[in-house]
This record gives C-alpha cells, sequence and structure tokens, in this order.
C-alpha cells in the first residue's frame, strides 16, 4: 500500500513540474464600506472591453477567487443587491501570480444604475512575490524606444543586455533562458509584432517548478486579445533622414468580432491580427564606428594584390602595406542591412459561459547580411547572408465547472487542454554560390602538364640498360582566370603577370603557393594577421529544420484556501540540419583523388621502339591498388564515364563549373578531356571523407552527409555500424 501510495504521489509531482499553462488568479474580499463587514453571495466578474473573461461569487467570509485568467490587463466589476456596484479598471493579472483587488461597497437605498468606477493602483508589495523578477504591461512597454519583447525583457534588473536583446539571465548560458508565448514554449525566435505584445513578465528566482529546467530563468509573452468592438491601429518610425542607420518600421493590427450573438449582442467569435516590417541599413550600429579602406583603394587592392618580392621568386600582398591614408572612418558597418517581418493572429470562440477556445499562431521572416569585425576592413561585401523562417500554431480548450454551493470542499475547478506545433528554418550561405558548394573555393582552372621523368638503369625484367621510367614531373600549370569569385581570381592571375619564365613560377601547384598565389581551395592569409584580405567568400553553407510538437493537459482544483493543480506535457522534438565547409573541399578532393595510382607497375616494363629499333627507353603503367582507392575517385570517375578501376589520372584543379569538363591522363599518358553531365556533388564523398579524420568538411544531424533527411531514427550504435550498399560507413546520427 506504502510504495502504491509512493508511486502515485511521484507521479503527481513529475506531472505537475511539466505543466507549462500560463494563468493568471484573481483574489479579493467584498467589504460593506460603512462597517467593514463581508458581503456574502456578491457577484464578480472581470472583462475585457465589456465582454466578461470570467466571474466569481463572494462566499460568507466576502472571499472570492476567480481562475484561470489569461494574463493582461482587466476591468474588474462587483454588484450586489443593495449595494452601489464597484468597477477597477485596468486590473493586471500576471502570468503564474496571484492579484488581490478587495472592494468597499456603499449601501443604496435605492437602486441606482450608477457604477462607482476607480482605476487599479500597482501595489507597491505584492502578497504573492514569491519570485524575483518583473512584468511589464502594454501600456509601460509603448513608453520604451525599443518594443520588441527581448528588448522589454533587458529592463528588469538581472537580465544581462546584448547589443538591446537579451544576452543572459544571472549570468546563465543563452541555453539557460526559457521563452514562452501564451504559454507556448518557444523554439527557433521568439519575435513578435510590437503591438500584438500585452505583457512581459521575467522570473529570475523562485522559478516556479511547472517550468522545468529554467536554469537561468523564464521570459513570459503574453500577446493581446480580440475586442467587442472593431478597432485597428497603425504605427510607423523612421530614421532614415535623421541618422546613418537607416532604421525604418511599420506596423498594424486589427480587433473585433467575427459573429455577434443576435440576443445580447456578445462576441460569439473574435478576432486579433497584427503584423509589422522592419528594415535596418545597419543592424549592428557600434559605439565609434571602424575603419574601412577607402573605395579607391579597395578596387586597388582586388585589381593588383601583389608586388614583387624582389627576389626573382614569389610576391607580397599589398595590403599588408596599407596605410591610415588608405583607411576612412565610417560611424555604420558596412553591408549589415536586416529585414524582419512578424504575423501574428488569434481567434477566440465563446462555446459556452464556462468554456473558452482559442487558437492562433504567428509567423517570423528574417533575411540579411552577418557581421564580420575581422573583415569589415577590406571584405565586408561578402558578408554571409542569413535566412530564418519560423512559423508556430496553437489551440488552447478550457473548461470550468462553477460551485453553487457555498458549503462545498472543493471548489474553483478547471482543465485546461492545450496543443501546438513550432516549424524553424534556418539558412546561412553565401549570396553570390547560394548551394552550388564547390564555386565557394574556386579560383580558377589550373591545367597542368605532365610528362614521365627518368633515370638510367637497368631492368631485371627486360634485362637491359635503359632510361628507366621513375615517375611523372609537372612542367607547366596553365591557368584560366574565371569570374566565379573575380577577386580570388585577380590573385593569382597577377602572379602569373609578374613572372614569364615558367620555370621556378608555375611549373607546378606548389610553385604557385610558394610564391603566394593562389589554387582552388585556398584563400589569402589575414592582413597582419587580423584582416580579411578583399575576395574571400566568409560563410559556409548550412541549414537547420527544427520541429516541435506539444500535447498538455492542466487541472486544478481548490480545496479551502488552498490550490492545487496537476497535469502533464507531451513534447516531441526533431532538431536536424547539416553545414558545409565548401572551401576546404578542393584540399581533400586533391588528396582524394588518384590517390590508388600513385606508383608504377614495374612488373610489366614496356620497351619503347621507333621503326623496330629498341630506343633505350622504358615506360611503365600505372598500377592499380583498390584498397587504396577513395569513394571519391570512385564517384568522379563513374560520373566522368571512366573505368572505376581504370588508371586514368585525372586533373581534379581543371574542372570548369560552367561546362562541367574535367581533364584527365589515360594509361598511355595521352591528355583527355572528361564531361560530367552535372556539376560536382556531395553525394560523390563517403560520410568517413566528409569526416575527413577530425577536420571535418560537413556536419549533420537528422540528415545523412548529402543532405538527405533521414527516413529513420538511427541509434547511437548505427553511427558505429551502418553501412551503404558498397560497404561505405553511413555515420547517422
Amino acid at each position: 500500500m506504502l510504495k502504491k501510495l509512493l508511486l502515485t504521489l511521484g507521479i503527481v509531482l513529475f506531472t505537475s513540474v511539466m505543466i507549462f499553462a500560463q494563468d493568471g488568479t484573481l483574489k479579493g474580499k467584498i467589504t460593506d464600506a460603512d462597517s467593514n463587514e463581508p458581503i456574502p453571495f456578491a457577484n464578480i466578474v472581470v472583462m475585457v472591453d465589456g465582454i466578461q473573461k470570467g466571474g466569481a461569487s463572494s462566499d460568507f467570509d466576502g472571499n472570492f477567487t476567480i481562475k484561470p485568467i489569461v494574463p493582461g490587463r482587466y476591468d474588474v466589476k462587483a454588484t450586489t443587491v443593495g449595494y452601489q456596484p464597484q468597477q477597477f479598471n485596468g486590473v493586471i493579472i500576471s502570468a503564474d501570480k496571484i492579484t488581490y483587488q478587495d472592494f468597499q461597497l456603499s449601501s443604496s437605498a435605492v437602486n441606482l444604475e450608477v457604477v462607482e468606477i476607480k482605476e487599479y493602483a500597482v501595489p507597491l508589495i505584492s502578497k504573492d512575490k514569491t519570485q524575483s523578477g518583473g512584468t511589464m504591461t502594454s501600456e509601460e512597454i509603448a513608453k520604451m524606444p525599443n518594443k520588441s519583447a527581448g528588448a522589454v525583457a533587458t529592463t528588469v534588473g538581472g537580465v544581462f543586455s546584448r547589443d538591446g536583446e537579451v544576452g543572459s539571465l544571472r549570468g546563465q548560458r543563452s541555453s539557460g533562458t526559457v521563452y514562452y508565448i501564451d504559454g507556448i514554449r518557444v523554439t527557433g525566435n521568439s519575435n513578435l509584432p510590437e503591438s500584438a505584445i500585452d505583457q512581459v513578465s521575467v522570473v529570475l528566482g523562485g522559478v516556479p517548478a511547472q517550468y522545468g529546467d529554467a536554469t537561468g530563468g523564464i521570459i513570459s509573452v503574453t500577446t493581446k486579445g480580440p475586442s467587442r468592438t472593431f478597432g485597428m491601429g497603425v504605427e510607423a518610425r523612421t530614421s532614415q533622414f535623421l541618422d546613418p542607420y537607416g532604421y525604418n518600421y511599420a506596423g498594424i493590427n486589427l480587433n473585433g468580432p467575427l459573429l455577434k450573438s443576435r440576443k445580447d449582442d456578445v462576441a460569439l467569435i473574435g478576432y486579433f491580427i497584427s503584423a509589422d516590417a522592419s528594415y535596418r541599413i545597419d543592424s549592428r550600429p557600434t559605439a565609434q564606428g571602424l575603419y574601412i579602406a577607402t573605395d579607391e583603394y579597395l578596387s586597388y587592392l582586388e585589381e593588383n594584390p601583389f608586388r614583387p618580392s624582389g627576389t626573382g621568386f614569389g610576391a607580397y600582398y599589398n595590403s599588408s602595406f596599407t596605410s591610415m591614408d588608405d583607411l576612412q572612418h565610417v560611424s555604420t558597418t558596412p553591408n549589415t542591412n536586416a529585414f524582419n517581418t512578424n504575423i501574428q493572429g488569434k481567434l477566440d470562440f465563446k462555446t459556452g459561459p464556462n468554456i473558452n477556445l482559442t487558437v492562433g499562431g504567428n509567423y517570423t521572416y528574417s533575411t540579411g547580411r552577418a557581421y564580420s569585425f575581422t573583415n569589415s576592413m577590406f571584405n565586408y561585401d561578402r558578408n554571409s547572408t542569413y535566412q530564418n523562417q519560423v512559423w508556430r500554431v496553437f489551440g488552447r480548450f478550457t473548461q470550468r465547472f462553477p460551485t453553487d454551493n457555498e458549503e462545498a470542499k472543493i471548489k474553483n475547478i478547471y482543465y485546461t487542454i492545450q496543443a501546438d506545433y513550432t516549424k524553424e528554418d534556418y539558412k546561412s550561405f553565401d549570396d553570390q554560390h547560394g548551394d552550388d558548394l564547390f564555386r565557394y573555393g574556386y579560383v580558377g582552372k589550373f591545367e597542368t602538364y605532365t610528362v614521365n621523368s627518368y633515370e638510367y638503369g637497368y631492368d631485371s625484367i627486360l634485362g637491359v640498360f635503359a632510361n628507366i621510367h621513375n615517375g611523372f614531373r609537372d612542367t607547366l600549370v596553365d591557368y584560366t582566370w574565371a569570374d566565379v569569385n573575380p577577386v580570388l581570381s585577380n590573385y593569382t592571375k597577377a602572379y602569373y603577370d609578374l613572372y614569364d619564365e615558367v620555370r621556378g613560377n608555375y611549373q607546378n601547384l606548389d610553385q604557385i603557393v610558394l610564391g603566394q598565389g593562389l589554387i582552388n581551395g585556398l584563400t589569402p592569409p589575414a592582413v597582419y594577421g587580423l584582416w580579411g584580405n578583399p575576395g574571400v567568400p566568409q560563410a559556409g553553407y548550412g541549414i537547420t529544420d527544427n520541429q516541435k510538437l506539444g500535447i498538455s493537459l492542466k487541472a486544478s482544483a481548490d480545496i479551502g484556501n488552498h490550490a492545487i493543480n496537476f497535469g502533464f506535457q507531451y513534447e516531441q522534438r526533431r532538431n536536424g540540419g547539416y553545414s558545409y565547409a565548401p572551401i576546404n573541399f578542393w584540399t581533400v578532393m586533391r588528396g582524394l583523388t588518384n590517390a590508388h595510382i600513385e606508383q608504377i607497375d614495374v612488373s610489366n616494363p614496356i620497351a619503347v621502339y621507333r621503326d623496330g629499333i629498341f630506343q633505350d627507353t622504358i615506360n611503365y603503367h600505372r598500377i592499380y591498388d583498390a584498397n587504396s582507392q577513395r569513394v571519391f575517385d570512385a564517384s568522379l570517375r563513374e560520373a566522368l564515364g571512366l573505368d572505376v578501376t581504370g588508371t586514368d589520372y585525372i586533373d581534379i584543379d581543371s574542372y570548369d563549373p560552367d561546362t562541367y569538363t574535367i581533364n584527365y591522363y589515360d594509361e598511355d599518358g595521352n591528355l583527355m578531356t572528361g564531361q560530367l553531365d552535372g556539376p560536382l556533388s556531395v553525394d560523390m564523398f563517403s560520410a568517413d571523407e566528409m569526416l575527413n579524420n577530425g577536420n571535418a568538411l560537413a556536419g549533420w544531424r537528422g540528415y545523412d552527409h548529402s543532405g538527405n533527411k533521414l527516413t529513420s531514427n538511427p541509434s547511437f550504435a548505427d553511427f558505429f555500424t551502418d553501412t551503404d550498399e558498397n560497404g561505405n560507413y553511413t555515420r547517422p546520427i
């Protein structure tokens, strides 16, 4: 019996911890203004724009409790026979708090249609103050310069502000801060139209158990609801002609009834819709401004990145000789524009005197250019682009069970069922290349001309002395400038222009790199180790795909002067995404291609004859080593229509992203050109090649390494055991 009791208690405690509905409670006492005696059986109603949102009757001691109440501002009215009605306007109901409002009614010998109306005054000391933090109402928010939910929260002591938005709560990591919007635990951003925000509450200490793992604190946002009369608001702000930052904002909100009762003109269905949009030329303003290269100097660096070293070999970067005369001080961060729009809507259905149904949702879209201090001086035009889209919907059903029997032990019984769904999509990329990953690090077309190298020696198979083929030697790298990354291509073009002599300068790729030229997959070093050189793509490519489904049930009842809450929550999340470092693809591809044919087949010599006369020369074909062949190499050969087990030598840096051609040498050393059906693709790599021995080219979860969404839910062990049809590990996460 004791075990069953403990188990039941454990379940109740666990489920109550998981509840997150955001309701408030109103309590008070009705007394006679003259005698101060309690007034029983008085009627108290909570209203918004004349629409009743809740009500109760006072007990024998004059006490009353009304719950649940959606957080916001309400008019509270008390009436009873023989007394003049009294109403308090603007009573603030906060989430997870008890608001106290007492009434002192004056007796009336005659029943007059007069209501004593008073304005609600926020008490200096709250009886229900068990938490640290604060609450901001819509009236207070309207007076603030920045009205977003995050900016409002920073006005509460204990909230660290970063760039005007929430940085952290009580020094915790950002993951320790939990956001709620209308009782929904938020994943993704918490942006809302400014006109939709009715109340922002911040809980720093004494966090209620129902919020669970909020180690930093809670930021709870309540949105406005419908009205029984039509209303509309429009707001616009701009600093376009007042400062260089170019802030522009426009918002609109609509509310009113969709369907009214013919009997009493009460709104059966009400709506609230709000939307806003903002555009900022400078989304990352600095306090002191910054220095950037002048337009003339930046153009000079892009066209003339090098100067001769004076040694006859190599070059110096012109950017390394930058002086203050080449810079200008600006007050705004260049190329950091941002656009954001938010749409929010809510429908309230009055299905009965004790039943409420609310459905709603919101949509947020933002895009812009990310700020990089390192690249702000010379390379701001390649700031990465981001796009973020979040939409969520919810439904909430509440039923109350009023009790007419004042002697009842259990009162104020109600339950709430809520369901919500959230979808977030985020993408980061280079604006010039998008998802064409093999253009990110592309500098140009490098066609390497290769000949056999020889040494005089003895071939034991043929039994003769001759010029023995001992390897291969590059004689020339012919470079073709490309407009894929034109500034990067200018580095190599400038290097070629410095030296006319092939020998020692561009016989092979290594000489180009040693001379400060760029090949595919390489970028110039930072200026003084601090500032990014012009032309370097700053972004990789990545997407985030997060989804959340939540269902919860909350029930509450008052036993005497105690409130008992219990319930449960089911939450299912799917966090997926993948990202690539595409500039690094080229260096890895260069190592993966031809790795299995580096050796020559000395056991099968090929004597060279001309007109039947031995030319004292012996050649060898490359030897195929199946164990050393990489997946990328095999995929590339198959795409080119070559024998996967052949010994054709592929020149990966000769790839042309416009024509999809690649040069290769056949087994006899003849230069050929292969044709692909389309651009290079990440699915040519294996998962392990993408992981690259810890120097990963990609990361993924919920997707495979090629960016395909998983259809199964892999286990931890599957990462180490799952393989594809060719036996390659797929590394599902």
